[in-house]
């Protein structure tokens, strides 16, 4: 429970450092035109590494790493206080966005590294493959099997080696 709470005022310190803005949980991600990719694997290998890698990845445990104590400190300090003068002294000495930035890194990498782990390689999509892959909804099955299409392509993964 402890950590439950602990994470919930990590939570709420990032929400009252961000303002509340909906950008805050969005500023590190993945370069929309680069992805990953395994010459000749199949739709269905595809679908198990990557939902297999995602869920490795979500479970890291950041509870010992710089970001989690940065944020676990000053989360220590804001509930003993409400003075705004404090409250701007936290933001200024932890930077909670960065401290999330570099959170969100640590994850990032995990999820490279277990791709990279089963054999996947970064490749970069073209523009024409980006704006192609963009007609898509996010999550649809069409948009999964176009980059998949891509992904599995030797030339593809060749041509347009990435990193």
């Amino acid at each position: 429970m402890r950590m439950l709470t602990i994470t919930a005022n990590c939570i709420a310190l990032a929400a009252i450092v961000a303002g509340g803005s909906a950008q805050a949980g969005d500023r590190v991600r993945p370069d929309a035109r680069t992805s990953w990719g395994k010459a000749g694997v199949s739709l269905e290998q595809y679908w198990i590494d990557s939902s297999t890698c995602g869920h490795e990845a979500a479970a890291t445990d950041l509870s010992d790493s710089k970001p989690a104590k940065a944020l676990i400190y000053a989360s220590r300090i804001l509930d003993n206080t409400n003075d705004a003068v404090a409250i701007g002294s936290v933001q200024q000495l932890v930077s909670p966005e960065i401290q999330w930035n570099r959170a969100a890194t640590l994850l990032k990498d995990a999820l490279e590294m277990c791709l990279a782990d089963r054999g996947y390689r970064q490749f970069r999509l073209t523009r024409e493959q980006a704006r192609h892959l963009n007609m898509f909804d996010k999550g649809s099955i069409e948009r999964r099997k176009y980059l998949h299409s891509l992904a599995s392509d030797p030339m593809v993964l060749e041509d347009q080696a990435y990193g």
